[in-house]
């Protein structure tokens, strides 16, 4: 750890890291980064986005694209909420397209292409009460000080 504050414009690496059943976002200083830090689900590279002045958070949806390809890759249960969440989140910010819905053992999938042409994907949709979508945005978005 530096303990130096991230500044906007400075790189930084932020990391999920599972701890107690729960996705936690740490973010660590370009200086601080050796390497993802144990029980890391996923990481990336990014520049610390200019302070906003209404107080909301804007989605950085390159990382995040970035995240969901790397929970394409191995999701396991709590993985799978996160994905789905992505999924929806970038959806929403056109970074991914849905082609169409497939209905696969009584289970619904939808079927993903990236606006860049990536994939296909298939996310399994999973049912999630409000608290929950909040909960895991939460879970994504929350920073830790800087490592």
């Amino acid at each position: 750890m530096t303990g130096k504050a991230l500044t906007p414009g400075d790189i930084c690496w932020s990391a999920l890291v599972e701890e107690e059943g729960r996705l936690v976002r740490q973010d660590f200083s370009a200086e601080g980064w050796t390497e993802p830090p144990p029980n890391a689900v996923g990481y990336w590279r990014c520049v610390v986005p200019p302070e906003q002045e209404s107080g909301e958070r804007r989605l950085d949806t390159s990382s995040l694209f970035e995240y969901f390809l790397q929970l394409c890759e191995s999701p396991n249960v709590v993985e799978q909420q996160h994905l789905y969440v992505l999924a929806l989140l970038l959806l929403r910010k056109k970074r991914l397209i849905l082609e169409e819905t497939v209905e696969t053992e009584g289970q619904s999938s939808m079927r993903l292409i990236g606006s860049g042409g990536e994939g296909p994907f298939t996310v399994t949709e999973v049912e999630l009460a409000g608290d929950s979508i909040l909960e895991i945005q939460s879970q994504l978005f929350g920073t830790a000080d800087a490592a």
